[in-house]
């Protein structure tokens, strides 16, 4: 499928949504290099959706509206937090395939995010090596980016090891999410944990108590707005009806900052030394 064909395949958007415009604009060789986040992990409940929204809305707020592709057409948790610009991708069909890499390789200034379901783990990067992903990205200024959630378990960092040393062409970038909690013993002697704990970059997740982490994982709340949007100057001023309680948006909003600024350190250190790589070639 080209990559002009896109357009079709997403969810309308509403009658006062600006459309975005047919097919993806070339990007020229001197722009800033475009990234192409993709946020995974080989078990489930470790964060990865929350992570794959938090980078979604850092684009957003740097003012790029960002492509965002959901590998979970059963519950496509992604896909409910942003439903106008994401499209919801089966790999087990081929055309959704081709969609998808092509549309993550092509040449534009816009940034995108895959969030990789564990079910869709092994999957979507047996296609990304066999399509030749990462030789076809990189000439069109795209920089992949694997954000690899790592858990308690063994396996965890054994195939964050194999996934760092096969795609040797993307940035690796470890994930530690404390709401996972500290590795097992046994992991910690497991030899691809050792020798993933001196890996760079790597990005923490802090921890959110459950009681916020509930409110975040509510989709129609945008992380992006509430970190735009003011405190009020103190916790005497009444909160409106379905508003987040003052204490909420603050506890929130604080956490949203450190995500931001863990997010913005690993993106912009990948953007600089692939651009100074291309000025050099």
């Amino acid at each position: 499928m080209s990559v002009s064909s896109i357009a079709s395949t997403t969810a309308p958007r509403p009658p006062d949504a600006a459309p975005r415009s047919q097919g993806v604009r070339p990007a020229p060789r001197t722009a800033k290099p475009s990234l192409a986040g993709i946020v995974t992990s080989v078990h489930a409940r470790t964060g990865r959706t929350l992570l794959a929204r938090v980078l979604a809305e850092h684009f957003v707020l740097s003012g790029r509206r960002p492509l965002i592709f959901d590998t979970d057409p059963v519950e496509h948790r992604l896909q409910s937090c942003f439903p106008y610009d994401t499209i919801v991708v089966d790999l087990h069909e081929t055309r959704d395939q081709m969609t998808l890499f092509d549309t993550l390789a092509a040449p534009s200034p816009e940034s995108r995010v895959a969030d990789v379901s564990h079910q869709a783990f092994r999957k979507f990067f047996r296609v990304m090596s066999e399509s030749g992903f990462e030789a076809e990205a990189r000439p069109n200024n795209i920089v992949p980016v694997i954000f690899y959630i790592a858990d308690r378990n063994p396996d965890s960092y054994e195939e964050g090891r194999r996934l760092r040393d096969r795609f040797a062409q993307s940035r690796f970038v470890l994930v530690e999410n404390a709401f996972v909690g500290a590795a097992k013993e046994v992991t910690r002697a497991n030899p691809a944990y050792q020798a993933l704990s001196a890996h760079e970059p790597r990005l923490a997740m802090p921890a959110l108590a459950p009681e916020f982490a509930e409110l975040v994982e509510n989709p129609g709340l945008s992380l992006s707005e509430l970190v735009r949007q003011p405190l009020a100057l103190d916790e005497t001023r009444p909160a409106p009806p379905d508003e987040l309680s003052f204490r909420a948006r603050a506890t929130i909003r604080a956490w949203l900052i450190a995500m931001f600024r863990e997010i913005h350190r690993v993106t912009h250190r990948a953007e600089t030394e692939i651009g100074e790589a291309a000025g050099s070639a």
